[in-house]
Order: C-alpha cells, then sequence, then structure tokens
C-alpha cells in the first residue's frame, strides 16, 4: 500500500509539472512584441511639399498665360482699330526723323495733323459722354490741351460761332481731370475770365467769345460739337 501511495502521488506530481509546462508555452506567444506598423496611403512630409510647390508653379503659370493673353487680345484689338482708323486712305508726310524713302507720321484723311497727335471736329453736337464716346469709337478721345501753341492750333481751325467739348471734367469737388490721365495744370490761363463759375457745371466746352477764344464750364447734358484726338499712326 505504501508503494503504490507514493507512485499515485509522484505521478500527480508529474501531470502537474506537464500541465504547468504546457501552459506556460502556450502563453508564451502572446507575450512577443508585434511590430508596429505605418498605415499605407499616408504620404511622407517631403511628397506633400513637392505636390504643394507643384501646384504653385501651375497656378503661377496659369495667371501668367492670363495675363499674357489678354495683353496679346489688347494689341490686336489696338491694330483692328488703328486699321479701321485709316479708312484705307491716310495723310503722311516725311519728317526729319524718317529714314531714306520712308514716311513716319500718318493722320487718317480728314484729320489734321499737329505736333504728335491727329485732330477731328466733329459735325453734330452731343451730351459729353456722347461725344467721348464718339471719339473712342475711333480710337482717340476728347481733346487735351498741354500748350498755347496747341491752344492756337486748334482755334484757327474752329468755327467761332459753335461751342466745342473738350476732354476736361470735374469728377467732384472741383478736381479737373483730363480723359488721358495726364495732369492738370492748376495755373492754366485758358480759362475765360470769371470761369470756372458754376459747381453743378463739370464738363468744359472751348467757344469764342469778345475777348477770343477761351474754356468755359457747362453742364454735361448740354449738347456741343466736339473735338477729338490721338496719335500719329507711324509708319
Amino acid at each position: 500500500m505504501a508503494s503504490e501511495i507514493t507512485y499515485a502521488e509522484v505521478k500527480f506530481k508529474n501531470e502537474s509539472n506537464s500541465s504547468s509546462t504546457y501552459s506556460e508555452s502556450a502563453a508564451a506567444p502572446k507575450g512577443k512584441p508585434t511590430p508596429h506598423l505605418s498605415k499605407p496611403g499616408r504620404p511622407s512630409l517631403l511628397f506633400t511639399s513637392l505636390m504643394a510647390l507643384f501646384l504653385l508653379l501651375t497656378i503661377s503659370f496659369l495667371v501668367a498665360f492670363i495675363l499674357y493673353y489678354q495683353k496679346y487680345s489688347q494689341l490686336l484689338e489696338e491694330k483692328k482699330v488703328i486699321k479701321d482708323l485709316t479708312h484705307k486712305e491716310l495723310n503722311c508726310k516725311k519728317d526729319n526723323s524718317c529714314p531714306q524713302n520712308k514716311v513716319c507720321s500718318c493722320c487718317p484723311k480728314d484729320w489734321k495733323p499737329f505736333s504728335s497727335h491727329c485732330y477731328f471736329i466733329t459735325i453734330d453736337p452731343a451730351s459729353y459722354s456722347k461725344s467721348e464716346e464718339k471719339c473712342s469709337s475711333m480710337g482717340a478721345h476728347l481733346m487735351v490741351i498741354h500748350s498755347q501753341e496747341e491752344q492756337d492750333f486748334i482755334t484757327k481751325i474752329l468755327d467761332p460761332k459753335f461751342a466745342y467739348y473738350i476732354g476736361l471734367l470735374d469728377p467732384g469737388r472741383r478736381q479737373w481731370r483730363w480723359v488721358d490721365q495726364t495732369p492738370y495744370n492748376e495755373n492754366a490761363k485758358f480759362w475765360h475770365s470769371g470761369e470756372p463759375n458754376g459747381n453743378d457745371e463739370q464738363c468744359v466746352i472751348i467757344n469764342h467769345r469778345n475777348s477770343g477764344w477761351g474754356w468755359n464750364d457747362v453742364r454735361c447734358n448740354v449738347e456741343q460739337k466736339s473735338v477729338c484726338q490721338m496719335k500719329k499712326i507711324y509708319l
């Protein structure tokens, strides 16, 4: 009996040891650290920077292309206007700066040349805005006067029985401005005596009085003749 008990105890101990060893072996894989895997599809910092740079370059190229296209279209339009203005007939003359056998400065037919500009006197009276529109449709603008010589030139070919719009107006607060954005001389001496004299008279005509030719401010809706001006065409 004593030997049997001993055998049973030994057997139980052996089985207990085996069971413990198996449990430790089975649990062992759970203790192994698993490597950290980065999420697929996440771009690196370098790739993001390259994409941003590419996008910036693309936008810059598109902006430059649009600006170039607008400038090119404007140039074509200006050439078309000049072509239309000639009416297939130009009055040209050669000056000292022209190369030999070359014609330099031209004005459309019925336009009067003076210095570097051409001048056209309209026949039909119109308001200031309509007068400027008519000049603009011919590639010109209402006349801008900066010198006594230019004033004397134009008055010699104007009819003293009429008044003519020029390109001077007051946008407000008696701040006179030329239509071509050139500076206005505050000390201009072309005004008639006592002019300008009306806050509601924001446009300017050139007309003849007993004292001679001079400027006079008028309401812009008054219909008058006008003088258009454009730069000479150089060939």
